[in-house]
């Protein structure tokens, strides 16, 4: 993608008509959010191993994804679970 690709997709993923009504636009790529609509993500870290991430459409929660490490380092993963 070359630069002037690279502005087009950028002003085409955000959307609405002023600061009071931005929005981010989001493209399923397949996956663990496959068919999921959401318009916040929200990032919790309940120990030094696990990530949980909140997908919400308009402040209802729509998918969970949990993120579980070896250890601190979260060189390894254990497991990626969607809910």
């Amino acid at each position: 993608m070359d630069a002037a690709e690279r502005n087009d997709y950028e002003n085409f993923k955000f959307g609405g008509t002023g600061p009071d009504n931005a929005y981010v636009k989001t493209f399923d790529q397949g996956g663990f959010l496959s068919g999921v609509e959401y318009d916040n993500i929200a990032a919790t870290y309940p120990d030094t191993v696990t990530e949980v991430y909140t997908y919400k459409l308009v402040a209802v929660t729509v998918a969970t994804i949990t993120v579980i490490y070896t250890d601190a380092s979260k060189k390894y993963l254990v497991s990626v679970v969607r809910s």
